[in-house]
């Protein structure tokens, strides 16, 4: 089951919204001013990522530079890992839409018959992800993993497997068997770690690492099934 709401596409972040995702931990707020607060919360700590480390990040320094008391955090956030938890539900949220977004018929189109070039923008769409969201990078790679959000993680990987393996099939002439199915599964996987490999060490992404990204992944899908009695 998933823990966050699933917005309007059109809409933007939900930390840059007035009705922000929310984790269990937090309290949500009600009132207009509140929601405003709250959401200042979360964007400040994203912006916050950028150049400080989430262990030497303090309750006090998020409501410092969002300009209210650490009281006034507190009413909403019981520690600084409740809010990245709330972050880390929005980008979920967001991975979603762009999910529709990457997969939707205009932008299939666009590749016309080409599968790798399909491919190649839904990896570009979560590299541009990874370039311009503030905190989204850092926190991919050095924020503690929060338990409560593997679950839901592995339902969004899931759902992106599910979502690209269906275009494939429908604009790509791939077939719909149990073997690429399966194999849709494993080449997210694969993606998300040569996502790591292309941002690890450059901002901007290895270009070279996000095009072979794209390339491993359509050979992958389009190689010939094996004989499961190996004939």
């Amino acid at each position: 089951m998933f823990l966050w709401r699933v917005k309007d596409p059109a809409r933007p972040a939900p930390y840059e919204e007035s009705e922000p995702a929310v984790s269990p931990l937090v309290r949500e707020p009600q009132q207009q001013r509140s929601r405003e607060k709250f959401a200042r919360i979360l964007a400040t700590t994203a912006r916050l990522l950028e150049t400080v480390p989430f262990e030497q990040l303090s309750t006090k320094q998020i409501a410092a530079e969002a300009g209210m008391s650490v009281g006034a955090l507190y009413r909403f956030f019981p520690d600084k890992e409740a809010v990245l938890e709330t972050l880390e539900h929005s980008w979920m949220e967001g991975d979603l839409r762009l999910l529709e977004a990457a997969t939707a018929p205009e932008a299939v189109a666009a590749c016309g018959s080409s599968s790798e070039r399909f491919l190649a923008g839904v990896v570009e769409a979560y590299a541009n992800r990874l370039r311009a969201l503030p905190g989204y990078r850092q926190s991919w790679f050095h924020s503690p993993k929060i338990p409560s959000l593997v679950d839901p993680s592995d339902e969004v990987d899931a759902l992106i497997a599910t979502r690209v393996h269906q275009v494939l099939v429908a604009s790509f002439g791939l077939a719909d068997t149990a073997g690429t199915r399966r194999r849709a599964g494993l080449a997210v996987t694969v993606g998300i770690h040569l996502l790591s490999a292309a941002f690890r060490e450059d901002p901007d992404g290895d270009p070279e690492v996000l095009a072979d990204a794209a390339l491993m992944m359509d050979r992958y899908f389009f190689a010939p099934e094996r004989d499961p009695q190996g004939s």
